[in-house]
């Protein structure tokens, strides 16, 4: 299967994991989940094609680490077009300052979209955030919604 056209969708999930624990290519929303660090690293590491709209979309999420951590990003830029949105989400201390990492500084962060939308807790840092990233507006958020993100798949209706 072409991971490119994956559609996932997580919702009430409990997931965890050390260094790009959640990466891949696939369109994925994350509803009502705990997203878990167990190392100074990255969370995501998405590889979305440059002819998908969306990526990963956490949506309402808690983002925790263990209470050692506190260097932790919320995505590198593994491939260019990297796509990786958090609405509402909870962010915990173990979370940088800057949010997320350009990564051995190649140029892949110049294609990519990093998004928050009302980003709060501990490591929800906006004026902090790298200048590449992004907050969106209220309109801009309302954008993302799971049938969007999901092209026309609505499983919460299943």
């Amino acid at each position: 299967i072409d991971g490119s056209k994956g559609r996932q969708y997580f919702r009430d999930c409990y997931i965890e994991g050390t260094t790009d624990f959640i990466f891949g290519s696939s369109t994925a929303w994350f509803e009502n989940c705990t997203i878990h660090s167990r190392k100074n690293s990255h969370v995501t590491a998405a590889s979305t094609p440059n002819e998908n709209k969306y990526g990963y979309v956490f949506n309402k999420c808690r983002l925790t680490g263990d209470s050692s951590l506190h260097q932790v990003s919320l995505g590198r830029p593994w491939r260019p077009y990297a796509k990786v949105v958090y609405l509402n989400c909870t962010i915990g201390a173990h979370i940088k300052a800057e949010g997320w990492s350009t990564w051995n500084n190649n140029d892949n962060h110049k294609t990519t979209y990093y998004a928050e939308y009302k980003s709060k807790g501990p490591g929800a840092n906006p004026e902090k955030r790298l200048t590449w990233t992004h907050q969106l507006t209220r309109k801009e958020a309302r954008q993302y919604t799971i049938s969007r993100v999901l092209n026309g798949w609505k499983p919460e209706q299943e």
